[in-house]
């Protein structure tokens, strides 16, 4: 493998790390920790920015409007945007409006592109991906999708109960996951617009951490009429396409999380560098030595993990051994991370003076979203087990 970053992702990086560190970071101090979000207002003043710089949804072909990267470079530059936790909204490129768009992008027919796809690309619009549900509904086992579309002449009468569905309040469409006519084998993902009679959103879920602009939201379904154009790809392919969605978001995430990681560390070493504790900096005492030095070796790996899972990803191979060892340790580097820079910190990590408890918070959702650490350890073990893959 050859991850060497090319000249212009390499320009293109340090465009990104400048302009979210000038116009996006000294924005966080209007984070509301009422409503745990930011002010919409501010959010969309940000964003004519970012579209008047020409970073606007760098993931996505330059033909629909993005910076044409393939998924090392999407990565690389999605690191710089997990530096901070609000940017990739500014930028239109967070969860689950990048997966969405990932996903249409690739399973969506002119018509559904026209109704949803571009208004999303333009950050018109926002959307939702409902699939998980309470039990003994859907979660880290979709074989227990309990949602269900029922044929009915040329539409499908949708009836189902969904929760922790990321952004739903305010959004214009979800893509559903369903059973059709009772089948799990028949799943299969619908275009729903949130104004169909019988959609349901019954609350936004208070969460430990921030809420983004839509909130984290229960909703139900009841006898909504969902017409077959609707249908994204096609019956019986909703599986399929939920894993090529799944998949190279799961690695976003990472990447996101990579850049997080490293500016929790990076705010604890300036801290540890003009503290004197004990007659000494901070910096200079070997225990805190050695956080910074375990940090840099988890940071790293995990990097080199998810550059790894991209790049077998571009070459269109079997990635999923790989994005769930990435998935799993960078998860964990990330809470690891910012736990490590609270404690380094002190009273001060601790406090809302610096953004660590802000992070920590938001961090600790990283081990249950797309699929809990335990989940993945499983799949891969299984893997190594069944002799699909070797250590």
């Amino acid at each position: 493998m050859d991850f060497t970053i090319s000249k212009d992702v390499e320009e293109l990086k340090q465009k990104v790390r400048s302009f979210v560190e000038e116009e996006i970071i000294p924005l966080e101090g209007q984070y509301d920790y009422e409503t745990g979000r930011m002010p919409e207002d501010i959010n969309q003043a940000a964003r004519k920015k970012v579209k008047s710089a020409g970073l606007w949804t760098p993931h996505l072909p330059k033909s629909e409007g993005g910076l044409g990267l393939d998924m090392t470079g999407t990565g690389i530059i999605f690191s710089e945007l997990g530096r901070s936790p609000i940017a990739p909204y500014i930028f239109n490129c967070d969860a689950p409006d990048e997966g969405n768009m990932h996903l249409l992008h690739l399973a969506a027919n002119p018509q559904q592109k026209e109704k949803f796809y571009h208004p999303l690309i333009q950050g018109e619009i926002r959307s939702g991906f409902a699939m998980t549900e309470p039990p003994p509904g859907a979660g880290a086992d979709p074989s227990l999708l309990a949602t269900n579309a029922e044929k009915k002449g040329d539409k499908y009468i949708l009836n189902g109960h969904k929760w922790y569905c990321t952004g739903a309040k305010g959004a214009k469409f979800l893509i559903v996951m369903s059973k059709v006519n009772g089948s799990f084998r028949k799943s299969t993902l619908f275009l729903v617009p949130t104004d169909s009679p019988g959609y349901e959103m019954v609350r936004e879920i208070g969460v430990m951490g921030s809420h983004g602009p839509g909130g984290h939201c229960e909703l139900k379904f009841h006898d909504v009429e969902v017409p077959e154009e609707n249908i994204l790809g096609r019956v019986a392919e909703g599986f399929r396409l939920s894993q090529e969605r799944l998949g190279p978001a799961r690695l976003t995430h990472c990447m996101r999380w990579i850049g997080l990681a490293r500016r929790s560390m990076e705010i604890a070493l300036t801290f540890a560098k003009s503290r004197e504790v004990f007659g000494s900096k901070l910096s200079e005492h070997e225990g805190i030595q050695w956080m910074f030095a375990e940090s840099a070796l988890e940071i790293e790996s995990g990097f080199l993990l998810t550059l790894k899972a991209a790049d077998t990803l571009k070459r269109k191979e079997d990635a999923r051994q790989i994005i769930s060892l990435a998935k799993w340790q960078v998860s964990e580097t990330l809470c690891k991370c910012i736990d490590r820079a609270i404690q380094i910190c002190g009273s001060l990590g601790y406090s809302r003076d610096l953004k660590l408890e802000l992070f920590y918070r938001d961090a600790r959702a990283a081990r249950i979203a797309d699929g809990p650490s335990e989940v993945h350890k499983m799949v891969i073990s299984r893997n190594l087990i069944s002799g699909k893959e070797s250590f």
